[in-house]
């Protein structure tokens, strides 16, 4: 017959054995916890279901009324954002969050922050603690050794809870350190559909854009002409057309928009909605301006302009009515080797209300040459930063003039000038250039026009 030896076990002993029995039955406990955990957020890239998920789980093993996570990027002038908060509670509670005081603790220390006295806690006599907070319990996320959030818990839930643990601390430490990565994870992937969206929304902008812009170059008796517009981005501000306007006249016109990318780019379509519209009635090029300054300075923001040369091609006078709304002045290289700067007009359109704009007829005689172009071609950067400048262009344009280059040669010459000079360095501003020239009698031509993205 078998003895028992149970009465033998001494209290020192047994209470040891009772302690070690709670102690495993906590480790498993925890691990069930971290098990379910792991299932719950381990098949989602969904960063919001992963958090929600976090912060419930959480909550439930804890014992807490509610929580939420913080989330931090460092390299951002504004770190902190509060993505996610959820609560579990048996009754209306108004939503809890961490204070910057808290935030910037557990930015600089990046470990586990226990609280069960707000009001008398050495750490933080200065913060002005929400009385709803009767304890908290903050542990840091942190990936690849970066913190990346912050994983808070609030009040002990329970009429007589005395706050939270030790063990509950470290609990939330182990979920916060097995949730981190998986976090981070999903951030990245959203980040990395988001930017894949945005490519796609920028590509089908661009080739909208693209389209917009004239594909040849018209045939225009006794003139040839050619334009070219290089972006310096997937979409660009700057805008050229040729709009013909009856038997005789047409209206080529070349205009910077102020800014870069997708709002530039809006711009310039609306830009160029305005002067088809204008052009289809009017005939003088101040009246045009006026008309569009009016309708930019109405649709657009205090900071969106325009700069603009508008000039009317009169082929049987052979003149030009021209006005500029604050652009670039333009070349005209005479065929008796002088030149003029074409600067009569008035300020960028949309910036003022009211505008006047000057205007000015000058008669085109054989051979003449009308070159226009945006600011990106003369404030062209090389690797020292240095600007290309307008010299360089001029002396292409008395080149051009000696060896009678036809417009499609010379727009060329510029925008392969303009792209060796940056050499490797990425366009700043779009290249555009337009250039018309009064031909021999019988000698007109007609030159494609290619609009391309940084390539010649």
């Amino acid at each position: 017959m078998k003895e028992d030896h149970s009465h033998n076990i001494l209290p020192d002993e047994l209470k040891r054995l009772e302690e070690e029995n709670r102690r495993l039955r906590g480790a498993v406990d925890e691990l069930a916890i971290l098990n379910d955990l792991a299932l719950a957020i381990g098949g989602s890239l969904d960063s919001e279901v992963i958090m929600r998920s976090i912060i419930g789980k959480s909550i439930r093993a804890l014992g807490a009324e509610q929580g939420d996570i913080t989330l931090i990027d460092e390299d951002q002038a504004n770190p902190t954002h509060t993505l996610v908060r959820s609560m579990v509670a048996t009754s209306e509670h108004s939503p809890l969050h961490l204070n910057q005081n808290l935030l910037g603790w557990m930015q600089i220390n990046k470990k586990p922050l226990l609280i069960n006295e707000p009001e008398n806690d050495s750490r933080f006599r200065n913060v002005d603690w929400d009385n709803s907070i009767r304890c908290l319990l903050s542990a840091p996320l942190m990936a690849r050794s970066k913190l990346i959030g912050i994983l808070t818990i609030y009040n002990k839930r329970g009429d007589n809870a005395s706050g939270f643990s030790e063990s509950d601390q470290r609990l939330l430490s182990i979920i916060s350190a097995q949730s981190a990565q998986v976090v981070e994870n999903a951030r990245f992937y959203e980040e990395q559909q988001a930017y894949q969206f945005m490519r796609k929304e920028l590509e089908l902008a661009s080739s909208i854009q693209k389209k917009m812009l004239p594909m040849a170059a018209p045939q225009i008796d006794g003139y040839s002409v050619a334009g070219k517009n290089v972006t310096a981005r997937e979409v660009g501000g700057d805008y050229f057309d040729y709009i013909r306007m009856d038997e005789n006249r047409w209206a080529l016109c070349l205009g910077d928009i102020s800014g870069k990318g997708l709002p530039a780019s809006l711009l310039m379509t609306n830009l160029q909605a305005v002067l088809h519209g204008q052009t289809y009635h009017l005939v003088k090029p101040g009246e045009i301006l006026k008309n569009a300054n009016r309708q930019l300075y109405q649709s657009t923001n205090a900071d969106k302009f325009a700069t603009l040369f508008l000039a009317i091609l009169d082929t049987s006078a052979h003149t030009i009515h021209y006005s500029s709304a604050g652009h670039d002045y333009p070349f005209l290289m005479k065929n008796n080797g002088t030149h003029l700067r074409l600067k009569t007009g008035g300020l960028p359109l949309g910036m003022m209300e009211g505008m006047e704009y000057e205007e000015e007829t000058i008669r085109l005689d054989e051979g003449d040459l009308l070159f226009i172009f945006s600011d990106g071609v003369t404030d062209v950067s090389n690797e020292e930063d240095e600007l290309l400048g307008e010299e360089p262009v001029f002396e292409l344009l008395q080149n051009a003039q000696r060896h009678s280059e036809s417009p499609d040669s010379l727009i060329r010459h510029v925008v392969d000038m303009c792209l060796d000079y940056c050499g490797k360095v990425q366009l700043f501003d779009d290249v555009t250039a337009l250039a018309l020239k009064r031909t021999e009698t019988g000698q007109e031509e007609h030159y494609a026009v290619t609009n391309g993205r940084s390539g010649r």
